[in-house]
């Protein structure tokens, strides 16, 4: 395994219109708003922009409010940017935000979307778990995200994001071109809640409420026993000590020695196990949200990094050119 420490471096189709905003008034569409929004979309027309789009789950229990911004149609190579944002954060943040103009400069597709339960889209926040966030990613992925040529999709993980991002690339291996992690988290559930948080905490948690308001590093987050439990069951990655994640796609795992939340050596225990050799690790002084206009640079170099081993490895793949 190359793991490389670098301080300061680094198909179905589905309803889409736009969701209303709650309480909003109705307001008269701009001329952007109606070349922007087409009323579905499916993988033939997979190209379409719009901003609070709806895609309906693939097990049909709500909806999946996202952003998509594609390039001209004319673009005959398309490379796709999904965003996958930190718990509990809505898809409008100032990372997305930052990728989504780099991503139109660069003519590369852009996808984010919030969560289940999480800023606009539909389902209580007590139902979410990680098994459904990687059933809605999957969704997307197979439905607005370069469905054509998923090798040239990277996924940019941010915390709970960054472990969404490993179980999608593990288990669909052909939907997944690159990871980028920033403070990814895998484990959290068990590595660090239940291993610090109060026991009179973790009792309400895991008792008849279900539910707590958690305060970690400075920000609050509702945890679920739903959560908990169906991470321990199903998506636990650190567990056992001679654990292989079957990940062959380049992995970027950026991590902040600063980071209040979440221990940057989580970054090296996770590249360890990751089966790839194409993983690297870049540590910076930063916290957990990497949100200054720095880690927003490396993030940038850590995708063009991605798509520069991608495409490396496609050249020595036998079928291609």
């Amino acid at each position: 395994m190359r793991v490389v420490l670098a301080a300061l471096f680094a198909a179905q189709t589905s309803a889409l219109v736009p969701a209303p905003r709650p309480g909003a008034q109705p307001m008269r569409a701009s001329v952007m708003d109606v070349e922007e929004v087409q009323s579905f979309v499916s993988r033939d027309n997979w190209k379409t922009s719009g901003r609070n789009l709806q895609l309906t789950a693939s097990d049909a229990s709500s909806t999946i409010i996202f952003d998509a911004d594609h390039p001209d149609p004319s673009v005959s190579d398309p490379v796709s940017v999904v965003f996958l944002p930190s718990l509990a954060l809505p898809k409008v943040n100032a990372m997305s935000s930052s990728l989504r103009t780099w991503c139109r400069r660069k003519e590369f597709s852009f996808v984010v979307a919030d969560y289940h339960g999480v800023g606009r889209s539909t389902g209580n926040v007590a139902c979410a778990t990680i098994t459904k966030w990687v059933d809605d990613t999957v969704t997307l992925l197979r439905t607005v995200a370069n469905p054509e040529e998923h090798k040239r999709v990277v996924l940019v993980g941010a915390g709970v994001g960054g472990w969404i991002a490993c179980l999608v690339a593990m288990r669909h291996p052909d939907l997944v071109g690159g990871v980028v992690g920033l403070a990814s988290d895998p484990d959290f559930t068990e590595e660090l809640l239940l291993k610090r948080l109060p026991q009179d905490v973790i009792d309400k948690i895991m008792g008849d409420d279900g539910m707590d308001q958690v305060h970690w590093g400075g920000k609050t987050y509702p945890i679920t026993k739903a959560l908990i439990e169906d991470a321990k069951d199903n998506h636990l990655l650190l567990d056992g000590p001679d654990r292989v994640l079957p990940i062959q796609c380049p992995v970027r795992l950026l991590h902040g020695l600063y980071d209040e939340e979440v221990p940057y050596d989580v970054a090296v225990r996770l590249a360890r196990r990751i089966e790839t050799e194409d993983v690297t690790i870049s540590l910076s002084k930063s916290g957990h949200y990497m949100d200054d206009i720095d880690d927003m640079q490396r993030v940038r170099l850590a995708i063009q990094d991605c798509l520069e081993s991608i495409f490396v490895y496609d050249l020595r793949s036998p079928t291609s050119g």
